[in-house]
């Protein structure tokens, strides 16, 4: 895995506890769940980082807390003070998106020097959106949970209490 670019370099050494995470979690996020537009801020008043991104440009963005296995350090009150500042989050106010992983498809077709008559340039089509989303929604964090062993397990938040049937199925 290529080096980490300077901004995710600066949040790890922020919050140290999430460096191992942060690198995972953005890897998974970006290459197996294919999030777009991925990128990472401290929360302003807590020690916590979060990556912010969606899998589809009609989605709002949506943060994701990477938090390793065996943590204790995650209480009731600091994540009241996580949501807190999610709430002071916009989509205006986001750093630029994090440099990709690997090359579009796009890319890899420019460099191998193929024509457009290939079956993939819709998928090249798909994923060179890149308009920036409306919304940023502060009410959903996504955990995500990294094993020792690179494993990570995303569990979703909601800001309150909500009716199963408030819950949109993803």
């Amino acid at each position: 895995m290529p080096d980490l670019p300077a901004e995710l370099a600066a949040l790890a050494a922020a919050c140290p506890a999430q460096a191992g995470p942060l690198r995972t979690a953005r890897a998974d996020l970006a290459l197996a769940v294919e999030w777009r537009a991925l990128r990472a801020l401290q929360l302003p008043g807590t020690r916590w980082a979060v990556l912010v991104g969606h899998k589809r440009p009609e989605d709002p963005l949506r943060a994701v807390l990477p938090l390793p296995l065996h943590t204790t350090s995650l209480t009731p009150q600091e994540l009241k003070a996580v949501f807190g500042a999610l709430a002071a989050v916009s989509a205006d106010n986001l750093p630029p998106p994090l440099p990709p992983l690997a090359k579009s498809v796009a890319e890899l077709q420019a460099q191998l020097g193929k024509s457009s008559s290939s079956g993939l340039d819709d998928v090249a089509e798909e994923t060179e959106v890149t308009a920036p989303p409306a919304s940023f929604d502060p009410d959903t964090l996504y955990m995500a949970i990294v094993a020792t062993d690179s494993t990570v397990v995303y569990y979703k938040l909601s800001r309150g209490i909500k009716k199963p049937h408030d819950i949109p199925d993803e």
